[in-house]
């Protein structure tokens, strides 16, 4: 009985060490992203490597709006125009596009996947050039004004790990989420 109670004891405090040691180790990264020559072996910091790194203008944002629509409109339908995907409506979906994915649930009992393109025209707005769906005459106004991410990828095929990758960072549960 002792001695399960001190390997008990000593499993928490090694998870404990090492969920510490995670956030240092955490930490260290991030400075070492934020400033590059942080870490690089000199007893003293360069001032102007520093004020190199730093931007050269002074931060304005004084507050984020962070919006995750879940269950908005798709992208395809919004700031992700297509044009090759709306030459190729009905095709068959080719195999190097879906690599050997398994079936979800919802098109386990499906024989086709046509390829569906976007039912709006797109537009370009703004200095920036952004493609804008007919979908948004107002938002397309001020288009130069937001931030479109299209860089974002998952491997995940069903929306709920999706969303949870979206949100963690990670396809299953139990993350730090952002929002």
């Amino acid at each position: 009985m002792e001695k399960e109670r001190l390997e008990s004891g000593l499993n928490e405090n090694r998870r404990k060490f090492l969920s510490k040691m995670s956030l240092g180790l955490g930490s260290v990264a991030l400075g070492s992203l934020l400033i590059p020559d942080l870490f690089d072996g000199k007893s003293q910091l360069d001032t102007d490597k520093l004020m190199a790194s730093l931007p050269h203008f002074a931060p304005k944002a004084k507050r984020v709006i962070y919006l995750f629509q879940n269950g908005a409109p798709s992208q395809l339908e919004s700031f992700d125009y297509k044009p090759m995907l709306n030459e190729r409506i009905g095709e068959e979906l080719p195999d190097s596009i879906r690599k050997g994915q398994r079936l979800t649930g919802m098109t386990a009992g499906q024989s086709s996947f046509p390829l569906v393109g976007s039912y709006h025209g797109f537009s370009q707005y703004g200095q920036s050039g952004a493609w804008v769906s007919d979908l948004f005459p107002y938002t397309a106004k001020i288009v130069d004004e937001l931030c479109i991410v299209k860089s974002m990828h998952t491997e995940a095929i069903n929306h709920d790990p999706a969303l949870t990758f979206f949100q963690t960072g990670a396809q299953v549960g139990n993350r730090p989420s952002m929002g």
